[in-house]
């Protein structure tokens, strides 16, 4: 199913409030940790300031307030009128071969796997907010009903946690996931390459990291599950990064992203690429307790296939992917 993509004759004031309201998620990825070292580094070095002290307030508010707080507030953020402006920053379209009622109406969970992860998923903002302020599908439900795995630092870290909240996140873990896929409505969003992908974002070669992910297939043979591969063009040209080969030792040893990435102005802000997002049919796995090692091979490169076959039929709706190979590391 195609869904009505935003028309491309935005006005300046939309696409400028697009911009700012899209930028604000990744200046938190900045601007949270700076705050967070600068405020306890003050409060050791002087301990008797009071400015220290009050540097130390939006961080005691973040660590007081759960994140089920700001999950509640996900459809009155995402259907605000600056929110919804952020698609017409990009010139969003997106093109679903499985719909949102599709996943609800259905007895199986589904893992939806997202590719690629770049410096911050964009196009998956950009979905979120198409899908709250759709009459159908999960709507503000979302954040319940498909929430999206991350890295358990995600979750705790102050400020940071607070602003991607609202997507409605789960831990990352073997054991957390096992446990949601048990039970009924279990769908999950995951970013199967994880943080090291972010390493491999460039302008002129797509690179998705899968060959050595295939812990989603098992899991999902365990549990019964299904598995949707969803690809996100514009992920990775919206930000550019810095790609050293020790910020990603760091990165995985912190179980967070620690680079340096730039956009429009050389700040920490999205560039106006173009946004596709495109979901795929489900692999229709069948349910194996204890799937072997054959079983996992089999279905990964049934993924592999299918979302190789993806990138190349919808490419050609993204100008900047239109000669692009999709490389899998």
């Amino acid at each position: 199913m195609v869904l009505k993509s935003p028309p491309v004759d935005f006005v300046l004031q939309e696409r400028t409030v697009g911009f700012l309201a899209a930028s604000v998620f990744s200046v938190a990825y900045v601007a949270a940790p700076i705050h967070v070292f600068c405020a306890l580094g003050c409060t050791v070095r002087y301990p008797t300031w009071w400015g220290a002290w009050m540097m130390n307030i939006p961080i005691l508010v973040s660590l007081m307030v759960p994140c089920r707080v700001v999950e509640r507030l996900a459809n009155p953020i995402f259907t605000s009128w600056p929110m919804q402006q952020i698609p017409k920053y990009f010139h969003y379209e997106e093109y679903h071969e499985t719909t949102d009622s599709e996943f609800r109406s259905s007895s199986k969970n589904f893992i939806v796997g997202a590719h690629p992860h770049g410096v911050f998923s964009f196009c998956g903002v950009c979905a979120a907010v198409m899908t709250h302020g759709a009459r159908d599908g999960f709507g503000a439900a979302l954040a319940e009903e498909a929430p999206t795995a991350a890295a358990s630092v995600v979750k705790i870290f102050p400020i940071l946690k607070d602003v991607l909240a609202v997507f409605g996140l789960i831990d990352a873990s073997s054991s957390t996931l096992s446990k949601r896929l048990s039970k009924p409505r279990g769908t999950f969003v995951l970013y199967i390459g994880g943080m090291i992908e972010l390493f491999y974002s460039s302008p002129k070669e797509e690179v998705v990291f899968l060959k050595e992910r295939k812990g989603f297939i098992k899991l999902a043979l365990r549990s019964g599950a299904d598995v949707v591969p969803v690809y996100m063009f514009g992920n990775t040209t919206v930000l550019s990064v810095l790609a050293w080969g020790p910020l990603a030792s760091l990165s995985r040893s912190l179980g967070m992203s620690v680079t340096f990435f730039w956009g429009r102005f050389g700040l920490p802000m999205p560039n106006p690429v173009h946004m596709t997002y495109v979901r795929g049919r489900p692999l229709g796995m069948p349910h194996i307790e204890n799937p072997s090692a054959e079983d996992v091979e089999k279905w990964h490169a049934v993924y592999c296939q299918k979302l190789t076959e993806l990138f190349d039929n919808y490419k050609g709706r993204n100008p900047d992917y239109k000669h692009k190979k999709l490389i899998i590391k």
